[in-house]
């Protein structure tokens, strides 16, 4: 049996990642995967990122809020978000981020793809189609039918939209384990996904545990970032 440990959207929220690491071990896992977005929204942006380059078994992406993270260190104008509280964080991000983090973001692929056992897997920010997009399980099914027509993968492991679901269109295997680090629902705890493979067979586990959001809050205060960014990560909802 192959078993792999499902992450994304973390958005530098080093709290909720170190509490799945309590919970679950990592390293029992035969590859641990990030869908992309490191950073952005909280302020553990090295820690976050130092824990990923510690380990060998990761397979990782970047996802928008590190695609413009990098636009901003390179030199480029941000031309989103427009928001002035969000920009703020992008900015504070920028001038807080170690080199050595800076050369690990920039050195990771959009999208990526292995084959394990039987099964080609990809690993996608948004879809296979678009980084971008946001991809809910009340999508259209027409839009997974093409989804499911236009590649070569049998699991589509996903991040972005941070709704944690698992759908199989066509015989095709969808994968979200929502957001590590900024769930939307109301509901603040962490969230990540198992996806275990055997004799050809998938199946897979999703998780929502607490972590210490106190420790995320008082940080951003002792930085003195936006106060919409407290209330959201106390009460788990995205408020602008």
């Amino acid at each position: 049996m192959k078993k792999i440990l499902l992450l994304g959207d973390i958005h530098a929220n080093y709290p909720a990642l170190k509490a799945i690491e309590n919970y679950i071990k990592p390293d029992r896992f035969d590859h641990v995967i990030n869908t992309g977005d490191f950073t952005v929204y909280s302020t553990f942006p090295n820690e976050t990122i130092q824990w990923f380059r510690e380990r060998k078994k990761t397979i990782c992406i970047f996802g928008n809020t590190d695609r413009r993270v990098l636009r901003i260190l390179s030199g480029k104008k941000l031309k989103k978000p427009k928001k002035k509280e969000k920009r703020v964080m992008y900015f504070w991000t920028t001038e807080n981020l170690l080199p050595g983090n800076i050369k690990y973001l920039m050195s990771l692929p959009e999208k990526t793809g292995f084959t394990l056992g039987s099964f080609r897997i990809g690993v996608f920010h948004g879809t296979c189609d678009d980084p971008d997009e946001e991809l809910f399980p009340d999508a259209p099914e027409a839009r997974f039918h093409k989804l499911a027509k236009n590649s070569a993968c049998q699991i589509h492991i996903m991040g972005h939209s941070h709704v944690p679901y698992y759908k199989v269109v066509d015989g095709v295997h969808f994968i979200n384990p929502g957001s590590a680090g900024r769930m939307f629902d109301g509901d603040p705890r962490a969230s990540f996904a198992i996806l275990k493979m055997s004799s050809g067979k998938i199946s897979v586990e999703h998780f929502r545990i607490p972590y210490p959001v106190k420790k995320v809050v008082k940080s951003l205060k002792k930085n003195r970032l936006p106060d919409i960014y407290t209330k959201m990560f106390q009460i788990g909802k995205k408020l602008n």
